[in-house]
């Protein structure tokens, strides 16, 4: 009997985002699914289990720290990562930049093995 994949949960105010890394991420096997703001994160949240969530750190329909605070209550096991803009900007274990595609894959196969 084969495992469930992994489910991560995007949550981003930018459509193009959440296409890219939607494509970037079940192409490499995980399920995904995407939420266009914290309001609608909230809500997938009490639906479904995920492993792990992407989330941007501008959301403008919630204050960012009641949204993770918010996610955290709902998604207890899960991971967060915290998605910012700038490239090159140093990262810690609960950050990485969005568009750097490559390090986004290596640091979900880090915090998803930890």
């Amino acid at each position: 009997m084969a495992s469930d994949p992994i489910k991560i949960l995007i949550v981003d105010d930018d459509e193009q985002v959440l296409i890219a890394l939607e494509r970037l991420l079940e192409g490499e096997g995980y399920s995904t699914a995407t939420a266009w703001g914290g309001r609608e994160a909230l809500a997938l949240s009490e639906k479904a289990r995920f492993d792990l969530m992407l989330v941007d750190e501008h959301v403008g329909d919630v204050d960012f720290d009641a949204l993770r605070k918010g996610l955290a209550l709902r998604q207890p096991a899960a991971c967060q990562l915290l998605m910012h803009t700038r490239k090159g900007r140093p990262t810690s274990n609960g950050t990485i930049c969005k568009w750097e595609h490559a390090e986004m894959k290596a640091k979900i196969r880090c915090v998803l093995a930890a």
